[in-house]
């Protein structure tokens, strides 16, 4: 493990977002996202837009041998000797990559990212400047437990195309970071892995704890090497002490419905928190039950997370050292209506001092 070294560059007090977002406008989208949230503005995901902005399909432009059916929404990896020479080619841009050149060739196109080119575009027209803008990329682990070769076993077991997916991952969010420096003080990279909640079940036959740490640590060190923070994304119960093992930045939980699962593993939280790791606590609800959600809920709701960490023996100074506030997961399935009251009370909170929340 890496000591977190650049999260001091970070507020006290930041409030951000996962990214899917339900709108069939994208320059809404990005009009909600910028009135918003005046720090840490985020790159929108606008799935029900168009089906080539769905996780699994978003950032597998241009990764050899990936075919996708928009129609019946169905995705797959040609693993066929057919491939061999785009494989090769594949390695040769990443290793030139990885060097120093530029990410162009795994660029996400406006076929597959209308939002992310209108954010671009509404930037680069205002001249504008944020102390840091948030990038999300689907995990390399739930995308190559997600995405199957052409005979319908998860492309994880692969071991070539593993890599290729894992890799890939990586190279999707070097793009992005390249992209939106000029605009940024900092750049953010979340890695979305919601398969991590099924850590343990048969959905992991056969994937040790020593392939979840490579694989996360793979795309960390690709995104950490362009000078931006790594987070990953985890909307439901996993084994969080094994996120804390790799070199991950910041950690985003649900802290609506799964505050207890963090508590388990108070040691572990401390060393990671000792080390500089940042907490991104899930505070706003992303279903229904944000209609009857006011600001003053969501801040007791994180207060009260704390206090719950520390009685549990985490100690309270590493959890305020610097707090991170998000909805619990993705937007896309809210409505419109629905998404502006998340946003409304993450612009209050943005707007707040540390001291406000924490007196």
């Amino acid at each position: 493990m890496i000591e977190n070294v650049h999260t001091e560059a970070l507020p006290r007090l930041l409030t951000t977002a996962i990214g899917s977002l339900p709108h069939l406008e994208a320059g809404s989208a990005v009009e909600l996202i910028l009135k918003s949230l005046s720090v840490a503005p985020h790159l929108p995901q606008l799935s029900r837009l168009d089906p080539r902005e769905q996780m699994w399909i978003q950032f597998s432009e241009g990764l050899p041998g990936f075919k996708a059916d928009l129609d019946k929404l169905k995705y797959y990896f040609q693993t066929s000797e057919e491939h061999s020479i785009l494989v090769e080619k594949f390695y040769e841009d990443y290793m030139a990559i990885v060097e120093g050149a530029s990410s162009s060739a795994f660029k996400i196109s406006s076929d597959y990212g209308l939002g992310i080119k209108l954010f671009f575009d509404e930037l680069s027209r205002n001249q504008s400047r944020y102390s840091i803008i948030k990038a999300q990329v689907t995990g390399p682990l739930s995308f190559a437990l997600a995405v199957t070769d052409e005979n319908g076993k998860p492309i994880f077991y692969h071991p070539l195309f593993r890599d290729v997916a894992v890799k890939g991952m990586g190279l999707k969010a070097i793009w992005l970071i390249e992209k939106f420096k000029p605009f940024a003080e900092n750049i953010i990279v979340f890695f979305d892995e919601p398969s991590l909640s099924a850590y343990g079940s048969s959905a992991f036959l056969g994937v040790s704890s020593s392939d979840v740490i490579e694989s996360l640590n793979d795309v960390f060190s690709m995104v950490s090497s362009r000078g931006a923070l790594t987070g990953v994304h985890c909307c439901g119960n996993t084994d969080w002490s094994l996120l804390m093992q790799t070199d991950v930045d910041i950690i985003n939980f649900d802290a609506v419905d799964y505050m207890e699962s963090l508590a388990i593993y108070p040691e572990q939280l401390s060393d990671f928190l000792e080390r500089g790791g940042v907490l991104a606590w899930g505070a706003v609800p992303n279903d229904g039950r944000i209609n009857q959600e006011t600001v003053a809920d969501s801040l007791m709701r994180l207060r009260k997370g704390v206090s719950f960490l520390e009685e549990k023996g985490v100690n309270r100074e590493l959890l305020l050292k610097r707090i991170i506030v998000t909805p619990a997961c993705g937007c896309a399935g809210l409505t419109v209506g629905e998404v502006e009251k998340v946003y409304e009370i993450l612009s209050s909170i943005d707007k707040m001092e540390f001291d406000q929340v924490f007196r």
